[in-house]
């Protein structure tokens, strides 16, 4: 038997009710959701997504400059340098969205 403990926290009530109808959605309810991000937190060593502060008007700023020359260098036809963070390389990304790893 898997010792347990008891976790109490606050939450908004509207965040509350919307992750339960998710949780619900997918079969389970607000504890075994919970217990299962936790799971993937603890399995993982990491947050299982990449928090952003996106109220930064200077980060915003740089994104928006950014996929303004992605978008104009794609309607060129010109590939567009890139970064996968699963595989943790560069890569070139053409127009038809063909990706090419290998960099010389």
């Amino acid at each position: 038997m898997m010792a347990e403990t008891r976790l109490s926290v606050r939450v908004d009530n509207t965040i509350k009710k919307q992750a339960e109808a998710v949780f619900a959605a997918l079969g389970m309810n607000l504890s075994t959701g919970i217990n299962v991000y936790l799971a993937q937190v603890a399995r993982s060593r990491a947050i299982p997504f990449t928090p952003a502060l996106d109220g930064d008007p200077l980060e915003r700023r740089m994104r928006e400059a950014v996929a303004a020359k992605v978008s104009a260098a794609a309607a060129a036809g010109a590939p567009v340098a890139l970064f996968d963070d699963e595989r943790q390389r560069p890569y070139l990304e053409y127009p038809d969205g063909s990706r090419v790893y290998e960099l010389n």
